[in-house]
């Protein structure tokens, strides 16, 4: 990978709340699930997966969801130990809440 895991961070910080905002904004009870922010995540993963030239057979596209997959299971082995030794997660963190068993679900 090319882009260094603190400018991810960086960004993430920046985007979170505006697409926590947003999708709250557009839930009918204006409440926001983690599905809908993981939902929305998928789509956007899956869309860039489905746009990649050199995975064109649905075996290749699926090997690009195993490798997602490893990605995401990467960044919560990492956040979990980060969590860890902050006391706090990187959502908690990002959007100004106490992070709480409740809140991190």
């Amino acid at each position: 990978m090319k882009v260094d895991d603190q400018a991810k961070i960086d960004l993430f910080q920046e985007i979170m709340p505006i697409v926590m905002q947003y999708l709250a904004a557009n839930s009918p009870d204006r409440e926001l699930i983690a599905d809908d922010i993981i939902d929305f995540y998928a789509l956007s993963i899956a869309s860039v997966i489905e746009n990649d030239t050199d995975l064109t057979t649905p075996q290749q596209q699926r090997k690009g969801v195993e490798a997602a997959a490893k990605h995401i299971s990467h960044w919560v082995r990492l956040l979990k130990l980060d969590h860890e030794a902050r006391g706090a997660s990187l959502l908690a963190m990002t959007i100004g809440a106490v992070a709480t068993d409740e809140t991190e679900q």
